[in-house]
């Protein structure tokens, strides 16, 4: 078994925040200028109204693991697509009360782990504390929003669209699904991979709920087992799906 699985596990499966807080880069000379929008539109839910009330929003969505507000902060085309976003909701949220879980049954985390446990959030709240001082600018019904360099890291920018539904951050950038060339199968491959490790976070949560994990050692083995049984689930229906058929049918008769 590794050492530190767990610390590897939790930060693999967090990861799917890091493009918020580490988003496509741009220089600091970013322009200097709030332009608005030609006829400022309004929303009746203010968390969608501007720009940064959406990012606002889904900063605290993935701070709280509120998978059915990730999935209203953020606007993404296709089916496959709209999967990903779907298990990004679901690793957060599950992400997030698996935290919970492990800390309340079994206290505060080793040091070696207790890092993985509050970096998306220390992250979120970094972005949270630099949000006022972003650089919005809009063209149309879309916008991007500039953050200053920061302890971190250089500027960062977040890029959001305007719909009907108010503002919503752009998914496939987020995410980066967005590069040249990239198959839908490949964004249906990474969804999967996210929803098997979500779904080994939910059988370790209901393994510390049920007494079986009482130890933070445990917990790590548990985990492991799961990750490995997960993975080996994917890899059994991904040979499934690409395994050509034995024989094929005969043409009909004439």
């Amino acid at each position: 078994m590794k050492k530190h699985l767990l610390l590897c596990c939790v930060a693999a499966s967090l990861v799917v925040s890091a493009p918020m807080a580490f988003a496509d880069g741009v220089s600091a000379s970013s322009p200097t200028t709030n332009p608005a929008p030609p006829a400022a539109a309004h929303y009746t839910d203010a968390r969608y109204d501007s720009p940064t009330a959406v990012i606002k929003t889904l900063a605290l969505a993935i701070k709280s693991g509120n998978g059915t507000s990730i999935c209203q902060c953020l606007t993404i085309q296709g089916r496959a697509g709209q999967a990903a976003v779907a298990a990004f909701a679901n690793i957060s949220s599950a992400s997030e009360t698996f935290t919970k879980t492990a800390v309340a049954k079994l206290g505060t985390p080793p040091s070696g782990m207790a890092h993985a446990f509050g970096s998306i959030k220390a992250g979120m709240d970094r972005l949270l504390a630099l949000l006022p001082k972003a650089i919005v600018t809009i063209h149309g019904t879309a916008a991007q929003v500039t953050f200053p360099p920061s302890a971190t890291g250089h500027g960062q920018t977040i890029f959001v669209r305007q719909s009907s539904h108010g503002w919503q951050v752009d998914g496939a950038r987020l995410l980066h699904l967005n590069q040249t060339g990239m198959a839908a199968t490949a964004v249906q491959r990474r969804a999967a991979q996210l929803n098997s490790l979500a779904a080994a976070l939910t059988q370790t949560t209901g393994d510390i709920n049920s007494g079986k994990i009482k130890t933070w050692t445990s917990l790590e083995k548990d985990m492991e087992l799961h990750i490995l049984e997960a993975q080996a689930a994917m890899e059994s229906s991904q040979q499934a799906q690409a395994a050509t058929p034995v024989m094929t049918a005969s043409p009909p008769a004439k």
